[in-house]
């Protein structure tokens, strides 16, 4: 058994910001527990707890008692910990530091002291489960999100810890990373283990849980059976509701963005783009959607000049890009990267979005208040980008690339690790942006998301596009769905929102 006994808990420098507020719970052997909340709730914190880094890694000030088979975690360090409680971070990069996979997989139990061979039986093992033993050999620095996700679960899988706690699994995972993921859950349950996931993803998730704890600004809103907690979802906005989509602005033909041609390769000779055509229509939002791997955000990279094509060409409004400054690229076609603490660079939150104001040549008087609001950003700004959650960096990110004005907004995964609040809320601004002239190019295994925002999808697979239409036909598209460049993920919603309801 877990138990937290009167827990309160608040990082350094946060005078009276506690994250958790006089937390009681119990976790019992055995028990598949989802723990959900908004972005900021104390959802990844709560997992610190969980496995002895609070107290013994982050400082802060920590009320109350955790203790991990009655024994007070206090009192135990992380190592001791290690082969009890495993945690999967929110961000891989986190975890991920070895020169290959398998090193990654291997390293935990090496540092137990575990037989070669075991390791190597291990390794083969966790691999074959998720999938990943084709990455073995691969450096998780040249993996995809979603790759290095599923690489980090398997460092920590196994080692077969009785207590499993998942920050966000299936975040930067597709339909199928995802099902893999849930499988191997499920089977682990079976098997005894206790298993804590905290995941934003929630309808993926509920289906497969006995137990769902709603955590809201540090105290539980909910806990209990996972039939009996749909509307209490709905009322805190964590099963985003979006809404019709109305009449939009008809996209100009023009293209203002095209790659002609391209194709582009790593380790002299792994082809990630290979003959890629296709133009970003002037006005229009256009969803590229596709499996892990499939060189979505090495197309996008290639549109913006993060990197250069081994042949064709991208034209930015009828000009080669290719020997445009970085600046000029920049204050025209902007980009969210999918890990937000790539673009951080200064102290303060309102620092942060201060610099992208800068650049917006014709932003209105309020335009940055205008986006702290639509953001949620005004209680953050003298806080460190660094020190937000990864839900806060992701919505710091897009916002910082929004105040620019941008004439292109490119956003790579934009709702990984949100709340349903913010999804809803960045569907309607990205509708608001259209109407205002801009452009948008989504990047996205959130196809719900993308049928709710999106005119056009551009479908990629193995490096190919292989499908460009509306999302309503793509989305029942079976042959794409045989092929597996698409899922059914989200069926009943998907199926309302592709009807127009």
């Amino acid at each position: 058994m877990i138990r937290l006994s009167d827990i309160s808990y608040r990082y350094p420098g946060e005078a009276s910001g506690w994250i958790l507020k006089n937390l009681n719970l119990k976790i019992h052997e055995g028990e598949y527990v989802l723990l959900c909340g908004g972005s900021g709730s104390g959802k990844s914190t709560l997992g610190y707890l969980l496995n002895g880094l609070i107290p013994h890694f982050f400082d802060g000030t920590l009320k109350g008692t955790v203790s991990v088979n009655g024994r007070d975690t206090l009192n135990l360090t992380v190592g001791d910990l290690l082969e009890t409680v495993g945690l999967v971070f929110q961000n891989p990069d986190a975890q991920l530091f070895n020169g290959s996979v398998a090193g990654e997989i291997a390293f935990g139990l090496e540092s137990l002291g575990r037989l070669p061979n075991e390791i190597d039986q291990q390794i083969n093992r966790v691999a074959e489960t998720l999938h990943i033993k084709h990455l073995l050999e691969r450096s998780p620095s040249a993996l995809s999100g979603g790759e290095k996700r599923l690489v980090a679960i398997a460092s920590v899988l196994c080692l077969n810890p009785p207590f499993l706690v998942l920050d966000e699994p299936l975040s930067h995972l597709d339909w199928e990373g995802a099902r893999r993921v849930q499988t191997a859950l499920k089977d682990l349950h079976r098997t005894g283990k206790t298993i804590v996931v905290i995941e934003q993803r929630v309808g993926a998730v509920l289906g497969d849980v006995d137990r769902c704890i709603v955590l809201d600004h540090g105290t539980v809103l909910f806990d209990g059976i996972p039939t009996s907690v749909e509307p209490v979802l709905r009322k805190v906005h964590l099963l985003p509701d979006y809404q019709a989509r109305g009449e939009r602005m008809r996209p100009s033909r023009e293209p203002i963005l095209s790659a002609k041609d391209i194709n582009f390769t790593v380790d002299g000779d792994r082809r990630i783009l290979d003959g890629v055509s296709v133009n970003v229509q002037q006005g229009e939002i256009l969803s590229i959607v596709g499996r892990n791997g499939s060189g979505k955000t090495t197309l996008v990279k290639n549109l913006n000049g993060l990197l250069q094509p081994d042949q064709g060409k991208v034209l930015l409004m009828g000009e080669e890009l290719r020997g445009m400054s970085p600046p000029d690229i920049a204050v025209r076609v902007g980009v969210a990267f999918q890990n937000p603490n790539d673009q951080f660079f200064k102290n303060s939150v309102k620092d942060e979005l201060l610099i992208g104001l800068k650049l917006a040549k014709e932003a209105p008087a309020d335009w940055f208040a205008e986006v702290c609001t639509l953001f949620d950003m005004h209680a953050l700004l003298n806080q460190s980008p660094y020190r937000l959650s990864e839900g806060q960096k992701k919505r710091l990110g897009v916002a910082s690339v929004v105040v620019m004005q941008p004439r292109i907004l490119i956003l790579d995964e934009p709702t990984v690790g949100q709340d349903g609040r913010f999804r809803e809320s960045l569907a309607a601004l990205l509708l608001s942006l259209q109407a205002k002239g801009f452009t948008v190019v989504i990047v996205t295994h959130d196809l719900e998301f993308a049928l709710a925002t999106s005119e056009r999808w551009i479908v990629m697979h193995e490096g190919r596009i292989v499908e460009i239409g509306t999302p309503q036909s793509l989305v029942r598209n079976e042959a794409l769905i045989r092929m597996g460049a698409l899922g059914k993920e989200n069926g009943a919603s998907m199926g309302g929102l592709a009807d127009g309801n």
